[in-house]
């Protein structure tokens, strides 16, 4: 067992090293290349910090028994988002919430669980289904393009991921790039075998082992983001980012994993895990009204709650 969580534990380092250097160099690649700071911001940094999750996915469809890696990783990619990241995030700094986030981005995601929550009724996730998420995701982006945020916010994003002290050489950032893809398929493949081989001794499901462990792994960068964003008090850009991360996971992660194979999972998945994310994203929207377009540090406080009750939930 000593050996699963050393698996776990570096796999989860690689993870995030792979991950920060993989956005850091996409984006000073595409500044370099002059391509729009919207589409950066909305396309590039998105697709970039769901790459973990979208490998890790991949990988469990082929390594596990069902699918319950690649669909409870995204399902809990998303609660520990809502939970462990933003709950940090607003211990450390609590900000203010746009209207645009409260009315836009907010009923863009309870409609993106509504459109999921139909296709996984027939208990399977196929090809045709995963194709029918990623047109979602494309509608989703043009819409942003055509309705995007605040300048502010883009720039933020770009800033945030973005080490302007160091010239964007672009022979360094494509063999950053390709590094940071090696650390990341390494980093994967140690957290799937690490998690795999602890579900086996402990005698925990795939799907607990997704949903927690997992998904907190994937989730990692993402949490290292928000303190980052804190420190700097980057107070426009961090519920906007995890709303819309949390909509690129579902909209992203999925399509990709039924390359692979149609996903077949547990009803846990639909009768517990998915009411379970709809449930923090109601609570966080519900904060967001009470607070009158502020998130407190006793907000924070309470999605923490919420989250180590669900983890507890879990294993109990």
């Amino acid at each position: 067992m000593g050996f699963a969580w050393l698996f776990i534990a570096l796999g989860i380092l690689l993870l995030y090293v792979g991950a920060d250097l993989l956005v850091r160099s996409a984006v000073q690649l595409a500044l370099h290349f002059k391509l729009s700071r919207m589409l950066i911001g909305l396309t590039i940094v998105a697709f970039a910090t769901s790459i973990p999750e979208v490998l890790v996915s991949i990988v469990g469809q082929i390594k596990g028994s069902n699918g319950d890696i690649a669909l409870g990783n995204a399902l809990g990619s998303n609660i520990t988002n809502m939970g462990l990241v933003l709950g940090v995030y607003l211990l450390l700094r609590p900000c203010k919430v746009t209207h645009e986030i409260k009315w836009q981005k907010m009923p863009q995601l309870l409609l993106t669980y509504l459109i999921l929550f139909f296709v996984m009724l027939g208990g399977k996730i196929s090809r045709p289904e995963g194709i029918f998420l990623f047109l979602v995701l494309i509608l989703y982006i043009v819409f942003q393009y055509f309705f995007p945020p605040k300048k502010a916010e883009v720039e933020e994003e770009i800033k945030i991921h973005n080490n302007e002290r160091v010239p964007a050489k672009i022979t360094l950032q494509v063999l950053s790039i390709i590094a940071s893809s090696v650390l990341l398929i390494l980093g994967t493949r140690l957290l799937i075998d690490g998690a795999l081989n602890l579900a086996m001794v402990i005698g925990l499901s795939e799907r607990i082992v997704a949903i927690s462990i997992i998904a907190f792994g994937t989730s990692l960068p993402e949490l290292a983001t928000a303190i980052v964003a804190a420190f700097r008090k980057e107070r426009e850009i961090i519920v906007g980012t995890v709303v819309g991360s949390n909509i690129f996971n579902l909209l992203l992660i999925i399509p990709c994993a039924t390359i692979v194979k149609p996903i077949l999972f547990s009803n846990k998945m639909l009768f517990i895990d998915f009411p379970l994310m709809l449930s923090f994203s109601i609570l966080l929207w519900v904060l967001m009204v009470l607070g009158r377009d502020r998130l407190s540090r006793l907000d924070g406080a309470i999605l923490l709650f919420a989250y180590f009750s669900y983890i507890t939930f879990l294993f109990v």
